[in-house]
């Protein structure tokens, strides 16, 4: 009797604990079917000085042609993009949104800059988001071999010398500078990272802390519901780790006002691989909002980096 008692004892913490696992997962990690729109530009993560002018830019790209385009990432997932066709003469820009953000949200003014110049863009939605499959966020451990995916289609597009650009916010400035540690093709000239984490464990533990849980009792728990239920060990790598790596040019822009990704985090990746990194800060800017509070700053960087990465016989003056 007492071996049956403490058989049943066992068995209600051990379900609770994956009950509890769970929950640590669905908070963490899952991304359900959205019902809302993606231009819609919550004040939550907007400073209410610009929310006018980043609404503005978002409803001008959403309605702007553009083709649905979908690649398969290598563990089976349907991904889906918007592709915005413009020179055949200029390089294409491969740009990710950060965590349960879209991509329309996220890169309308940038999109909007570089679609003026001539560049091509195309917009991913990253894989948990919107009409791409699947739904757990990996925080970039997964999404960086889905960079490989999107660069394969624009060698599909336009050839495998065609010049490329990959650029990320937040979560997913963090994916593009996991993805440099990888076999990237030549044509990639320059990665471009906004705001980005150095680690997952790194944001979760800070997000933690804002929402008033231990950092430290939470972890394991988070790690582990990870592991279990979406099959991603978030520790597998960083973006600091990856970046000594790379082969290419990166630039990292931060806002020196950001409380959600404290500038820390992509400070230890600049001094990661300070020879291959450009590093700009922007005085008061909050998170993701460095080229709404000083937009010619930020273009001109762009323009700098851009030409600096671009063989001379590549450069194209932009045609009136």
């Amino acid at each position: 009797m007492i071996i049956a008692i403490i058989l049943i004892i066992i068995a209600v913490l051990v379900i609770a604990a994956l009950i509890g696992l769970y929950a640590a997962y669905r908070k963490t990690f899952y991304s359900p079917p959205k019902d809302t729109s993606e231009t819609e530009v919550p004040d939550i993560i907007s400073d209410p000085k610009h929310h006018d002018k980043i609404v503005e830019k978002v409803t001008a790209l959403s309605k702007m042609e553009c083709e649905t385009v979908h690649v398969r990432s290598n563990d089976g997932l349907r991904l889906c993009g918007r592709f915005y066709k413009r020179r055949d003469d200029m390089p294409l820009c491969i740009c990710f949104h950060g965590y349960k953000g879209s991509a329309l949200r996220d890169h309308a003014g940038v999109a909007e800059y570089l679609l003026n110049l001539g560049y091509s863009v195309l917009l991913v939605e990253q894989r948990a988001h919107w009409r791409s499959q699947g739904h757990t966020i990996c925080y970039g451990i997964k999404e960086r071999y889905d960079v490989l995916s999107w660069l394969g289609f624009a060698k599909r597009r336009f050839g495998e010398d065609h010049p490329v650009f990959i650029f990320g916010i937040s979560m997913g400035a963090s994916t593009v500078l996991m993805a440099s540690g990888l076999e990237l093709p030549g044509s990639v000239k320059g990665i471009i990272a906004d705001c980005p984490y150095n680690s997952p464990k790194d944001i979760i533990k800070h997000v933690c802390v804002l929402i008033k849980m231990n950092p430290t009792l939470s972890w394991p728990a988070i790690w582990l519901s990870g592991l279990i239920y979406g099959h991603v060990n978030v520790n597998a790598t960083t973006a600091a780790d990856e970046v000594k790596k790379a082969k290419m040019p990166i630039l990292i822009a931060h806002g020196e006002g950001d409380n959600f990704v404290p500038m820390s985090m992509s400070r230890e990746v600049y001094e990661a691989n300070p020879e291959m990194i450009e590093y700009h800060t922007y005085p008061e800017a909050g998170h993701g909002l460095s080229s709404v509070y000083d937009t010619e700053r930020y273009k001109k960087m762009l323009d700098d980096f851009m030409a600096k990465c671009l063989p001379k016989e590549d450069r194209k003056e932009e045609k009136s």
